[in-house]
């Protein structure tokens, strides 16, 4: 029982360290009914254990997630340039503890936007950032095509790149499958936030609420950054050396 609360009390931090990095100790403290200095063993553990940093001192105590993993890569694009061997070769060998069904989705999603801007997307450059913590796995794909939105304009038809994002997320929102994109906004459904930012405008799936929205994005120039976000469940092997720091520190 002790072990169950314990995993209990250190996933609800993984969970909402992000959001209030320097309150997370009251926060747990109000939710499992414990004092703040139970709550700061649990914080500790997991310092100790490089699941979390720390930065400052007693209640100035700011905590985060720390980066377990980060591959960034530049490639060329040629004809023989493979989605599969780019994923086997330096972004798989990172996520080969983690569960099956999220290691499988992320290769699928990462495959799907590597291919779609070697076939479609006319660029002659491709590059990817894959950075993991403990709650989640970020990629962002990026290229120096013609932009997404800009091609979609001529597909569509709109008259603009703007509109032509405005009609993408009117499309995702209704789950139309008529759209040209319909596989990626399909993928998009799997994640817990996805972006397309090109030509100025970025189109933005929220899992929380299952909806899409459309905004301006002047750091979105030529080509297209496609960004996805996938919770993961860190590793027994993980968890179990949190679980097994002395129990004072618990």
């Amino acid at each position: 029982m002790e072990r169950t609360r314990t995993r209990s009390i250190q996933g609800f931090i993984v969970d909402h360290v992000d959001v209030d990095p320097k309150g997370i100790a009251r926060r747990v403290a109000q939710a499992y009914g414990i004092s703040r200095q139970a709550a700061n063993r649990h914080l500790d553990a997991l310092v100790d254990a490089g699941i979390l940093d720390q930065a400052g001192q007693t209640r100035a105590r700011e905590y985060a997630l720390r980066r377990t993993s980060t591959v960034s890569r530049e490639l060329r694009v040629t004809p023989v340039l493979s989605a599969t061997r780019v994923w086997d070769e330096h972004v798989g060998p990172i996520l080969a503890g983690d569960r099956p069904l999220v290691r499988d989705t992320c290769r699928g999603l990462f495959k799907e936007l590597v291919d779609n801007a070697v076939a479609h997307a006319g660029a002659s450059w491709i590059s990817f950032e894959v950075m993991t913590t403990a709650r989640q796995i970020d990629v962002n794909v990026r290229d120096d095509g013609r932009g997404i939105f800009a091609a979609l304009a001529e597909t569509l038809p709109a008259a603009s790149a703007g509109d032509a994002a405005t009609e993408f997320a009117r499309r995702a929102s209704a789950r139309s499958m008529e759209s040209p994109s319909a596989r990626l906004v399909l993928l998009a459904r799997s994640t817990e936030a996805f972006s397309i930012a090109s030509s100025g405008v970025a189109c933005t799936f929220d899992a929380s609420d299952d909806s899409w929205s459309v905004i301006d994005d002047e750091t979105a120039g030529l080509g297209t950054s496609i960004s996805f976000r996938l919770k993961r469940i860190a590793s027994r092997a993980r968890a179990d050396a949190v679980l097994m720091q002395p129990s004072s520190r618990r």
